[in-house]
């Protein structure tokens, strides 16, 4: 996982600008702006309180929350992007399963966001937060060899705090 982070410093060193951020690109439509960040917020209001706590339960409410949306939909898009934002704010701080969740997210949020024509600058606005550090990290991702997914996690407990690792 390190050598992720450092190739996102990589990237923001040589100067890589985030794709879909072209000048002079038409800006997204407002209403479709609106539907990608409030289907955002009410993802956040519904599975942020799994967030750092337990990334099956956080992946489990962002995979229900999204089929309850219209299929192929904007909306549909703009929980299953924050579903991916929350699972790399889970990989910096080292959770297990992370990775194979923001995969997860990543290849779901991408097919849907290239058969909308929405740029990965206009969705990221969809979400708080550094835009330019965020789709590094998409692309980096996009870039990095597969991870397969944890054979199983195991409870593991110390002074009365559990949390799941990877066995």
């Amino acid at each position: 996982m390190r050598s992720f982070f450092i190739l996102l410093l990589l990237l923001g060193l040589a100067g890589h600008s985030p794709a879909g951020a072209t000048a002079g690109a038409p800006a997204l439509d407002p209403a479709k702006a609106a539907a990608l960040h409030d289907a955002a917020a009410r993802a956040q209001d519904k599975c942020f309180k799994e967030m750092y706590r337990d990334p099956n339960a956080y992946g489990l409410c962002i995979r229900e929350f999204s089929r309850a949306q219209a299929p192929q939909s904007v909306e549909q898009l703009g929980v299953l992007y924050f579903g991916f934002v929350g699972a790399l704010s889970y990989m910096r701080v080292s959770q297990a399963g992370a990775m194979p969740l923001a995969s997860e997210f990543l290849k779901s949020f991408r097919s849907l966001q290239k058969g909308k024509g929405i740029s990965d600058a206009e969705l990221c606005a969809s979400v708080a937060g550094n835009c330019e550090l965020r789709i590094g990290q998409t692309l980096a991702m996009e870039r990095a060899a597969p991870t397969a997914p944890a054979k199983s996690l195991i409870p593991v407990c110390k002074a009365g705090v559990c949390r799941l690792e990877a066995q």
